[in-house]
């Protein structure tokens, strides 16, 4: 696969059509032109054009619907009419959906905002699936505080690589908080989710609900992609292996080792794999290749990311394993249902501001320096405001959302972005309903690795019952 098709593989890019962008790096993209805005689109990504009365929609990427019977068409041009969020709350997938009406011009995405939104904050009107690719049409360069910021040891010490709030590594671009939709109208984010308090659930009917998903997600990407999953000791990607299995589908397994696989887990993976019986692959991502191919996939990774994170040696090694016609489905979205952030009990003081940046910082780090903690503040402090959490949030714990909207909204759907150049990344739990759900339970029920042991031992008991480590 040539650079190219790698460049912001998947993506798409939206401006008015009165903006004269820097167009190289997308110049072999799909282009039209609809109601006052032009439109790029990936050579691979899908685009589907519902029109109505009441105007354009344009969806890029994958939907189907999770819950109902209303057919996708239907709920699109709902929304064309007026904002039925209800309805919306059916619709999963990874896109973006674009709605130009006389009176309005707005971008949303799927529930997770596992396809990314990045727009200008000031200046021209742009939207587009990566950040990087905003900066490159508008020629926004990379922050200086920024790039201080990623080197530091606090930044380091985290371990898992991404930035506070919604920033980006350009001071001018923000990522879409999931939950909230880009007004291109009025260049502002607006909040349509929670719209109303969170009704107690049984875990019979959480589960119901569960698997409603599980066979509404084979029945849609099954008969288009090889399923590609992920192998570990972990509860999640049990559950959604176990859960797609039965659902009559075999997907290949693949299992990163190196120091990705703690040693404990070696002998629980090799019974997994055993029980489960399906083609499955080791792969170790530590060791350079070299090769061409191996450097170009690891540095289109990069630039996939907003270069937030480097060159990507996984991506790279990916790269070689994957065969035709195959996805790769992550097993995120688990830990929204089984809050994270609750489980593992961090304390909440009700000063967003402050509970925010603890979360951020994790408890790895002690003393943060001046450096360290003035820019995860303001960074925080514009991310509460573009997310528009002073809306009132009604019963939802504030802790669960936090980190559904940014740590996966922001690092763990950037991760898909980091893949795509390898191969197309889903993630595997997306759904509003499922997660409104979760969100009902009692919290003996939904806090730590129980639920995730219910959901598969919902299609496989035995696999459940194999060595449980998170």
């Amino acid at each position: 696969m040539n650079s190219n098709i790698m460049r912001y593989r998947f993506g798409f890019a939206i401006y008015k059509n009165t903006s004269r962008p820097n167009l190289d790096e997308i110049k072999n993209w799909d282009k039209f032109e609809t109601n006052g805005y032009y439109i790029h689109t990936h050579p691979e990504v899908n685009v589907q054009t519902v029109e109505t009365s009441h105007g354009t929609a344009i969806l890029i990427g994958e939907a189907f619907v999770c819950k109902g019977r209303k057919k996708l068409t239907h709920i699109i041009k709902v929304l064309l009419k007026e904002d039925n969020w209800e309805a919306f709350n059916c619709i999963t997938g990874r896109f973006a959906l674009f709605l130009i009406t006389a009176s309005q011009a707005k971008i949303l995405h799927d529930p997770f905002g596992s396809r990314t939104v990045y727009y200008l904050q000031n200046g021209e009107v742009c939207v587009a699936s990566h950040s990087a690719l905003v900066a490159s049409l508008f020629n926004e360069k990379v922050s200086e505080e920024a790039r201080s910021f990623i080197k530091l040891p606090e930044y380091k010490a985290r371990g898992t690589g991404y930035l506070p709030g919604d920033v980006t590594m350009y001071d001018n671009i923000k990522a879409l908080v999931p939950n909230n939709f880009y007004d291109m109208n009025e260049k502002k984010t607006v909040r349509y989710w929670p719209r109303k308090p969170i009704k107690t659930v049984s875990t019979r009917y959480f589960l119901k609900q569960c698997d409603r998903y599980l066979f509404s997600f084979t029945q849609y990407y099954s008969p288009k992609y090889n399923l590609l999953l992920g192998l570990t000791g972990g509860v999640d990607t049990r559950a959604l292996v176990a859960g797609i299995m039965g659902k009559g589908v075999k997907p290949r397994l693949i299992t990163w080792t190196g120091k990705r696989l703690p040693e404990k887990e070696v002998p629980i993976v090799a019974k997994m794999k055993e029980h489960l019986g399906c083609p499955h692959v080791y792969l170790d991502p530590s060791e350079k290749m070299d090769s061409d191919t191996f450097t170009d996939i690891g540095k289109q990774a990069s630039a996939a990311t907003g270069y937030s994170r480097g060159f990507s040696r996984l991506t790279a090694h990916m790269g070689e394993v994957v065969q035709p016609n195959e996805a790769f489905v992550r097993g995120f979205g688990g830990e929204i249902i089984r809050g994270f952030y609750s489980r593992h009990k961090t304390s909440m003081s009700g000063d967003l501001i402050k509970d925010f940046v603890n979360l951020y910082k994790t408890k790895r780090i002690k003393e943060p320096g001046e450096e360290f903690i003035n820019f995860v503040t303001e960074s925080t402090k514009g991310f509460i405001e573009r997310a528009n959490y002073s809306n009132g949030m009604f019963n939802v714990d504030v802790s669960d959302l936090f980190y559904w909207e940014q740590r996966m909204g922001m690092w763990g759907a950037n991760m898909l972005n980091e893949m795509d150049p390898a191969i197309y990344s889903l993630v595997g739990f997306n759904s509003r309903p499922l997660y409104e759900s979760a969100f009902g339970l009692d919290e003996k029920e939904r806090l730590g690795a129980e639920i995730m042991l219910k959901i598969t031992a919902r299609y496989d008991k035995k696999f459940s019952e194999i060595g449980v480590l998170s």
